[in-house]
């Protein structure tokens, strides 16, 4: 029985204003999401409420294989975490990595060395330099002197990077 204040369309004008096809409104009718008022026509009230309460639902609705994955997702993000926090925890006790804090402590240190002797290379050499006039022997004093400043910076040892982190640990300990 219609009332009223229903307004009563076809299967066409549902499916024209919901941009689908009349299959499409028929299967929604099976599905239980829209009702029927009678063969082939509807409430456009209702239809429209219920449609719109379908389209919420299905945005916000999360399944369970959508949790499941999500979990399993998580899972192996946790996994990859700890594998590879436990490989740099490996490679640091082989001495193969070294801390950040070690690295820089130890590199100011031995660009301090060097910065030192390439500024004392002027009061040093000025004296020989007086004496010198051949251009070749000029040559070869300054190389061998800049290649003795150089050599500051080539000197590598692993162990100034362990004793300076075993002295950050002693520090920390504290």
């Amino acid at each position: 029985m219609v009332k009223r204040d229903q307004v009563i369309v076809n299967t066409t004008a549902v499916a024209k204003m919901f941009g689908m096809t009349e299959r499409r409104v028929r299967q929604l009718v099976e599905e239980g999401i829209i009702e029927r008022v009678a063969h082939g026509r509807y409430d456009i009230v209702d239809t429209v409420n219920r449609y719109i309460k379908h389209l919420k639902l299905s945005s916000d609705a999360v399944s369970a294989d959508d949790i499941m994955e999500s979990l399993e997702y998580e899972r192996f993000l946790h996994e990859k975490a700890k594998r590879e926090k436990a490989e740099i925890e490996l490679s640091h006790l082989k001495g193969q990595m070294h801390k950040a804090s070690a690295i820089e402590a130890v590199m100011n240190d031995m660009l301090m060395a060097f910065r030192g002797k390439l500024l004392g290379l002027p009061t040093k050499l000025a004296p020989e330099l007086v004496t010198i006039i051949d251009v070749g022997e000029l040559q070869e004093l300054l190389q061998a002197q800049m290649n003795e400043v150089l050599e500051e910076l080539s000197y590598y040892d692993p162990a100034m990077f362990v004793s300076v982190t075993e002295g950050d640990d002693d520090e920390q300990g504290e």
